[in-house]
């Protein structure tokens, strides 16, 4: 099957990691998947790469966008032609869809990908227009988890289309294959019972309640302890310094800038635990698939997460950490006392979430789910 995948989403924009899995596993079944990106001007494209066509744009909020879109609505008709396309997948949170219109005039199929909702009311405009004009535009539609499915459903009226779940997975090679980095276990200081915390740091993740968790720590645990903080962006380290500083953390608290993700398993197999700090009661996070869950059970490691609903079905299928019902700081210290205070299951805890990862949420097995909705959607289209 030629699959044409457009995102307006960037090198430097952690989440482009699904799209980049996604392809490789979706390749190595036999499919032509030309996947779009977009990269600035001048700006060099990320090593390791290859599978990626990069759309040129400028540096600006509103006029990038509308260079992408301009190009989407008269480059990529070509690109269609040109490789036989069966079938266009739009990721739908960052592509305008009136751009997308000549697209549908090549009576082609096109599948909408929406993964998340608007984090905020200012985006909520953007994000709720292409979704009423999905109706009339899309031939399908694909999402992240039931929960999302149900929303896109129920207030979007998206009824009469086919729709398909696939969530976030794993490339389980690239946590085998990596051993725990020396350099980074002796800088961790291995008497430490370290917890990370890896990825996105915006959004409202849980960070400053995770920070101000240790101060909640009893004194003698909280000096055996260690929070690692990896892949901070610039515009936040200072911050997250300064409360570290205000709450008398300071030694407890590592703040790493951005890491190359594929030193990222070396890191998370030199912790202990993996925490995923989430509000549970915000929409935003009941609707996800946080992408760091599966790689601490990737490279073995047990988890403290909050309930959301993803999370609650995972832990279902086995033991693999400690769920908890709030991020509030006493919930997250408590977690932590419980996780070090039950040291020697972490190991039996952590294998429990590979298992789950390997028969559940690798990107093999998603490519082979989003495969059999592909051929099912081109039957039925």
């Amino acid at each position: 099957m030629n699959i044409l995948w457009i995102n307006k989403i960037k090198d430097t924009e952690s989440w482009r990691t699904t799209q980049i899995e996604l392809t490789k596993s979706l390749r190595k079944r036999g499919h032509n998947v030309v996947l779009i990106m977009e990269k600035n001007i001048g700006e060099k494209k990320a090593k390791n790469y290859d599978n990626v066509t990069y759309i040129p744009t400028i540096p600006h909020t509103f006029l990038s966008g509308f260079i992408f879109g301009l190009i989407t609505a008269f480059y990529f008709p070509l690109i269609v032609r040109k490789r036989n396309t069966d079938l266009i997948m739009i990721d739908g949170t960052s592509i305008w869809l009136p751009f997308v219109i000549p697209l549908k005039l090549l009576r082609i199929p096109i599948i909408l990908d929406i993964r998340t909702l608007p984090i905020n009311q200012k985006s909520l405009i953007s994000f709720d227009l292409p979704l009423y004009l999905s109706k009339y535009i899309m031939n399908g539609l694909t999402t992240i988890t039931p929960e999302l499915e149900d929303i896109l459903v129920k207030k979007y009226g998206i009824r009469n289309k086919k729709i398909g779940i696939w969530p976030s997975g794993v490339s389980m090679e690239n946590f085998i294959k990596s051993n725990t980095n020396n350099d980074i276990a002796q800088k961790l200081d291995s008497k430490k019972f370290v917890i990370i915390h890896h990825g996105s740091h915006g959004c409202d993740r849980g960070i400053e309640n995770l920070i101000e968790s240790i101060a909640e720590l009893d004194s003698s645990l909280r000096k055996k302890t260690k929070l690692l903080l990896v892949g901070v962006p610039e515009n936040n380290i200072e911050k997250y310094s300064e409360l570290c500083k205000k709450i008398g953390v300071t030694e407890q608290v590592e703040i790493l800038p951005f890491v190359e993700y594929k030193k990222i398993p070396a890191y998370i197999k030199s912790s202990d635990v993996g925490i995923i700090p989430l509000a549970p009661d915000k929409e935003f996070w009941k609707v996800s698939v946080p992408l760091k869950t599966l790689e601490y059970f990737g490279s073995g490691k047990p988890i403290i997460a909050t309930s959301i609903p993803f999370h609650q079905r995972l832990f279902k299928k086995g033991k693999c950490g400690i769920l908890i019902d709030s991020d509030s700081p006493k919930a997250l210290s408590d977690a932590i006392t419980y996780m070090y205070e039950n040291k020697d299951k972490l190991d039996e805890m952590g294998l429990t979430g590979k298992e789950i990862v390997k028969s559940y949420y690798t990107w093999d097995r998603i490519a082979c789910d989003i495969e059999n909705f592909f051929k099912n959607f081109m039957v039925n289209t």
